[in-house]
């Protein structure tokens, strides 16, 4: 399963043992200043250099990296091609008006823009999966607790994390089920096999839904659920790189806004 791909990615990762605070501080600082940047440059900076960090120290599969980049990389290339004819401003640099109730034009403006969201996406992407591939899911939810987040809230995304994937493979077995005996074959039989799934995945999440309760209710379910929070001390050697690269990235954004170094 997809979650299961990940939670091993991030138990066998070398930074599993570093405290999840500093990967957290490290992840979410640099999604922030990547979102803050009027520059494409700090983007791309960011997410190369995490990029590598994940690759070399970390270890994580370039294959099994790749592969988790290509749905994020998808959904951008069709979301900035909209964005190419959606902005505006500027010199028109191309235009297509086949008729005259059609025009469509790409200005110099939209590009620009363009470009910038789009090394945004990316740098925002990496820093996300640099925590989602060094930190387990436990860890994470450990840290809200220490985070003072209702616990009634974090039991409630712990059931919704792990019902969201067993839905999934459901939803895939009943899909691929329906291929083998030519579900989808035509228009209508595409409908009615549609229908069929959707139907026997409520049914199935309800039912899922009931056990779980009486699982909980047999196990004297008080309202929380009990979980390990081993007190890891934040180590220095792991919070001064990632204190030191979130400063220099800050340095290099002052840098540009300020103009010390102009970017063409």
């Amino acid at each position: 399963m997809f979650e299961t791909l990940l939670d091993n990615i991030a138990q066998n990762s070398t930074f599993r043992h570093i405290h999840p605070g500093t990967k957290i501080l490290l992840g979410l600082g640099s999604l922030l200043i990547c979102l803050v940047s009027p520059t494409p440059v700090v983007p791309l900076i960011s997410g190369i250099i995490l990029s590598l960090v994940l690759l070399i120290p970390a270890r994580i599969s370039p294959l099994v990296y790749g592969e988790l980049l290509i749905a994020p990389a998808i959904f951008t290339a069709c979301s900035i091609i909209v964005l190419l004819f959606m902005l505006g401003g500027g010199d028109v640099i191309w235009r297509f008006s086949p008729v005259s109730w059609i025009n469509l034009t790409i200005t110099d403006n939209a590009v620009r823009h363009a470009i910038l969201i789009l090394f945004r996406v990316f740098g925002c992407t990496i820093s996300l999966f640099f925590i989602a591939l060094t930190t387990p899911m436990t860890d994470l939810f450990n840290i809200m607790k220490r985070c003072r987040i209702p616990v009634e809230l974090i039991d409630l995304m712990m059931i919704m994390y792990r019902y969201i994937f067993i839905t999934y493979e459901q939803a895939r077995e009943i899909w691929q089920a329906q291929i083998m005996r030519l579900g989808y074959s035509r228009v209508k039989e595409s409908i009615r096999s549609f229908s069929m799934l959707c139907g026997m995945l409520f049914i199935s999440s309800w039912i899922a839904g009931e056990g779980l309760i009486h699982a909980m209710d047999c196990r004297c379910y008080d309202g929380i659920m009990p979980s390990l929070d081993p007190a890891e001390p934040v180590q220095m050697q792991s919070l001064f790189p990632a204190l030191l690269y979130l400063a220099g990235l800050i340095a290099v954004l002052l840098m540009i806004t300020t103009g010390v170094v102009v970017i063409p």
